[in-house]
Parts: C-alpha cells; structure tokens; sequence
C-alpha cells in the first residue's frame, strides 16, 4: 500500500476513530515518522488492537503504538 500523505493520514484517523479515538492526536506524528512505512503501520496497529479486542484492561499507550521495529538494514533504530 501506497497513499500520499493526506490519504496516509486520513486512514490512521479512520482507524483511530473507530478503535481508540483518544490517540487520534498522534495521527501527524505517526506519518511524519513512518512515511514510507504505511502497510507495517497499520499490520502494528491492528496487531496490537485485535490483542485488546475483549480485554478491557489492556492499555494501549503512545509507546506501544510506536514499538513498530526498525527493518533491516534501513539505518533508523
């Protein structure tokens, strides 16, 4: 998957909005700093999402959602 920024963006709100609307603030961050990264982006978020799904004590924090691991060779830790 390849969207440009404002689809890319959109589509994090989409999947905020409709699993944990109080992190749609970090939508801006999330594209700035996985821009080319998008289809790893939602594969983590839906992961870690689908882990909570029936589990309401399980709290999904800024860190966790940014826990996406480097890929090989690419330079960014």
């Amino acid at each position: 998957m390849k969207y440009n920024k404002e689809l890319y963006t959109q589509k994090l709100h989409e999947f905020f909005n409709r699993h944990d609307p109080t992190k749609t603030g970090i939508v801006d961050e999330i594209v700035e700093k996985f821009p080319n990264r998008q289809e790893e982006v939602f594969n983590h978020l839906t992961k870690i999402y689908a882990e909570k799904e029936g589990v309401t004590d399980v709290n999904i924090s800024n860190d966790t959602i940014f826990s996406i691991p480097p890929t090989p060779n690419t330079g960014i830790a």
